[in-house]
């Protein structure tokens, strides 16, 4: 059994960004593209697959994840990692690779105060944002979508939570695990960042 596996997740439709993000050119490459390229720095292309490239996608981000966890070959983890994330580094990757737990996200701290829709609100203090790429037990992580109880969750630390009560290893995370959306995040990106450092 291979040590580790990732799932690339590039098979959304893009309704907020108005097109598909994932195929969107920054500094002459695809999101996606971005995302790969750094993962096949640390494990062989032949364990990883990118959902949405090599495979189509699911209506929902479960069933992608479903879906590139059935085409992986079987590993002892598994990184998810986002294309809409393609500010990701190498070493934000190893890290995840060599973090100890089944349940493996970056965190970063909340900067604004939060409400609920209730309008009760939440001491921002006691809050982290979650942030991508995470990583995983890949047995577990498999058996808990094979139950199928989870067809649309936006979080797998949730899933691993639900069904076995794992709680989630933090590591601390950063700017640049920025999430395109919209098309300004791009101007943002272009704007913000080097490309020569990411």
């Amino acid at each position: 059994m291979n040590e580790v596996g990732a799932v690339i997740l590039a098979g959304g439709m893009g309704t907020r960004f108005h097109g598909q993000k994932q195929f969107f050119r920054l500094w002459g490459k695809e999101l996606w593209r971005h995302v790969y390229d750094k993962m096949c720095q640390l494990i062989p292309k032949e364990q990883i697959v990118v959902v949405g490239v090599d495979v189509t996608g699911g209506e929902t981000r479960s069933r992608s994840v479903m879906i590139g966890l059935d085409l992986l070959k079987p590993c002892s983890k598994v990184l998810l990692v986002e294309a809409a994330r393609p500010l990701v580094t190498v070493d934000q990757l190893q890290a995840l690779i060599d973090c100890n737990g089944d349940s493996i996200t970056f965190v970063a701290p909340c900067v604004d105060t939060i409400i609920m829709k209730d309008k009760t609100y939440l001491n921002r203090k006691d809050c982290f944002r979650m942030q991508t790429p995470q990583a995983f037990n890949y047995d577990l992580l498999k058996k808990a979508y094979e139950s199928g109880k989870y067809l649309d969750m936006t979080d797998e630390t949730r899933v691993l939570f639900e069904e076995y009560g794992i709680k989630p290893t933090f590591l601390e995370g950063g700017e640049n695990l920025f999430k395109v959306t919209y098309p300004k995040d791009i101007a943002f990106i272009e704007n913000y960042f080097d490309n020569k450092n990411i």
